[in-house]
């Protein structure tokens, strides 16, 4: 079997190995399709402090199909199409035991700390598979892992139906997270300084996008939610953006911050203080995969859209460079397995 493996950054091998055995506690999945992330992207540049090289096997956004499993509570049997949940909590921690796996202190991720899902097949926890409801196609499916992030973060501050939530960041994990506020029956203002990306936003049914490089910001939230917004997620870790936070909710307003800062980072206390805000870092996922399928299979996200190409994977670590190189040209690839 192939697997596509990242020895050191700017190395990316695809080699041929024998085909994993079972293990206790764990299935065999024959891999259908996996997504490349930015996070992928960075840590093929070096830049992902996170990542542990060799890589042994690059991916976590994973759909396929069980080969081989044993006794399981979820009832899941050969055959069946699941979604692989990429963060493996130890189970033992405090964290672990308040059932916050996210953000358990000795998480390993699939892909980014342990084996990843380029490959024909893997040996996965069983805990931490998801069946795809019947129906669903597996390339519609292989955004079930990215639009868990958005979701974790809107529940990380209660985004609440009625409420405004203005998202900053309109690439993948933005505008799944503006997807994922409007199913919560929020209504999501996407802002960004690319206006391409902003107007493919309006295209997949988002109503108030916002080119914060030819505006002013503030005045257009207040316009939209007749004061600023209540909630706000913050996709870009743009050091710019967490310096002017404060500006963008009302008083009691709450931030869930998702994107990686991009350099050091300047917070006004005094504002947030005044303003009494609650921020609230939102790290992977917890508990999220159940809802995301759902709303995958119920038609409310529109996966065809966001999917820019589909690629072989001999073919990931050109379309890769072209990203890098080209970022404008891309939403969200899906390497086919």
């Amino acid at each position: 079997m192939r697997i596509l493996e990242m020895p050191a950054p700017e190395q990316l091998v695809l080699r041929e190995v024998p085909r994993p055995e079972l293990r206790p506690g764990c299935a065999v999945i024959r891999m259908e399709y996996c997504g490349i992330c930015g996070s992928d992207l960075t840590a093929y540049t070096g830049k992902n402090p996170t990542v542990r090289y060799p890589v042994a096997g690059i991916g976590h956004e994973g759909i396929g199909i069980i080969e081989e499993i044993g006794e399981n509570v979820q009832g899941l049997r050969p055959g069946d199409r699941v979604a692989l949940e990429p963060y493996i909590p130890c189970r033992r921690c405090h964290m672990c035991a308040a059932e916050r796996f996210n953000n358990c202190t000795d998480i390993r991720v699939a892909g980014v700390h342990t084996g990843g899902m380029m490959a024909d097949y893997v040996v996965f926890p069983t805990a931490l598979l998801h069946k795809v409801p019947q129906g669903l196609d597996p390339l519609d499916a292989a955004l079930t892992e990215p639009l868990t992030i958005g979701l974790h973060a809107a529940s990380r501050i209660g985004v609440s139906p009625g409420e405004h939530c203005v998202i900053t960041g309109a690439g993948p994990i933005g505008l799944l997270a503006a997807l994922g506020v409007k199913s919560r029956g929020a209504e999501p203002i996407l802002v960004d300084v690319v206006e391409d990306r902003l107007q493919f936003a309006l295209a997949c049914g988002i109503t108030y996008t916002f080119n914060s490089a030819q505006g002013d910001l503030p005045a257009y939230l207040r316009e939209v939610a007749g004061d600023l917004p209540q909630t706000m997620l913050e996709c870009t870790g743009s050091p710019v953006i967490l310096a002017a936070m404060h500006d963008y909710v009302h008083h009691g307003g709450r931030i869930a911050l998702v994107g990686w800062p991009k350099g050091p980072v300047t917070v006004n206390t005094v504002r947030c203080i005044q303003k009494e805000l609650d921020i609230r870092p939102s790290r992977n996922s917890n508990k999220q995969f159940p809802a995301s399928l759902s709303l995958i299979a119920s038609g409310q996200i529109p996966t065809r859209r966001l999917i820019t190409k589909v690629v072989e994977l001999a073919d990931t670590e050109a379309v890769m460079l072209d990203m890098m190189a080209h970022p404008g040209n891309y939403i969200k690839v899906v390497v086919r397995l």
